[in-house]
């Protein structure tokens, strides 16, 4: 009590602030039900107000099946279907619409282009949802072959890595068939970038983030080769900071999302023990702060 009255009234009002927090953790219940009928009901359609995340539609899918796959629930087999359907929706048709262009005349009217595209098939990733891709590429596909542009997707690795942990955790012969497996491998192919990272999509950022979805997903479809593998942990290496996190990008803040990344990617290649673990384990410890959540960087406020 007496090292109480010592403390300045902006430490004692933080200490019985805290000492509330705890206590109120005590008292939280897991509403299993409302849970459950709050994300079946996601995966059947959202609100207007749900538009901001129109591009990250498969995200949506993930944390909705992986929250009722923690939850130990199943979901209707109707609504499954539903599910695979759009995901399937999502996958690219970017490279067969490049194949298509090589071969047909730029005259070619839309039936014809519909035809090829249709025969060809889906090419690569997941995009963040039907008919989404870059605005440069809205722009040379409108003015070329309007008629096809809702088929034409361009890939991106987050939301690849979403679609295909949904369909993982979904299982069941028509979700893991829905995943082509040989051209899924050759997106990744692509995105792998020289310095042994990847890029998120065609033209985009290389970082740690592209480096963990592309890793993952290779090794849980087992397609994961020397190939993807190659200059990945000196990527990652070169991420390593000073503090013992691991940043985005070589030279930038370390990061606790990027740690995460980071150290999962060299896990799953094995090489993780060329990382500073005794440094990173240090960092770790030191974004705990005394309410019990971590702060994603030096003096951030702790989150979720």
């Amino acid at each position: 009590m007496e090292s109480f009255r010592s403390l300045t009234v902006t430490q004692r009002d933080q200490i019985l602030v805290e000492q509330q927090v705890f206590d109120i953790f005590k008292t939280l219940e897991l509403q299993r039900e409302n849970h459950v009928e709050y994300l079946t009901k996601g995966l059947t359609g959202l609100g207007p107000s749900f538009c901001v995340l129109d591009a990250n539609r498969p995200w949506i899918c993930y944390w909705i099946l992986h929250s009722i796959a923690l939850l130990d629930e199943f979901v209707d087999p109707e609504l499954e279907d539903n599910t695979i359907d759009f995901l399937s929706r999502c996958q690219s048709f970017l490279g067969s619409w490049l194949h298509i262009n090589l071969v047909l005349p730029v005259g070619a009217d839309g039936a014809q282009a519909h035809c090829a595209l249709a025969n060809y098939g889906p090419n690569g990733g997941y995009a963040g949802g039907p008919g989404q891709a870059s605005k440069i590429l809205d722009m040379i596909i409108v003015k070329l072959l309007p008629t096809i542009f809702c088929m034409l997707t361009m890939p991106h690795l987050a939301t690849t890595y979403a679609a295909v942990n949904s369909l993982v955790t979904l299982g069941g012969d028509k979700a893991l068939s829905s995943i082509n497996r040989e051209k899924l491998y050759m997106f990744l192919r692509q995105m792998k970038d020289a310095s042994g990272g990847f890029r998120m999509h065609d033209g985009g950022e290389i970082d740690v983030r592209a480096c963990y979805t592309a890793i993952s997903v290779a090794s849980l479809l087992n397609i994961l080769d020397d190939e993807l593998v190659q200059n990945v942990g000196n990527y990652i290496l070169s991420c390593q900071t000073y503090e013992g996190g691991i940043s985005g990008e070589p030279g930038s803040e370390a990061h606790g999302g990027y740690s995460f990344c980071g150290l999962a990617t060299m896990i799953l290649i094995n090489e993780v023990d060329r990382l500073d673990l005794s440094s990173l384990t240090d960092w770790v410890v030191f974004r705990q702060g005394v309410e019990g959540g971590f702060q994603g960087r030096t003096n951030k406020l702790v989150d979720g």
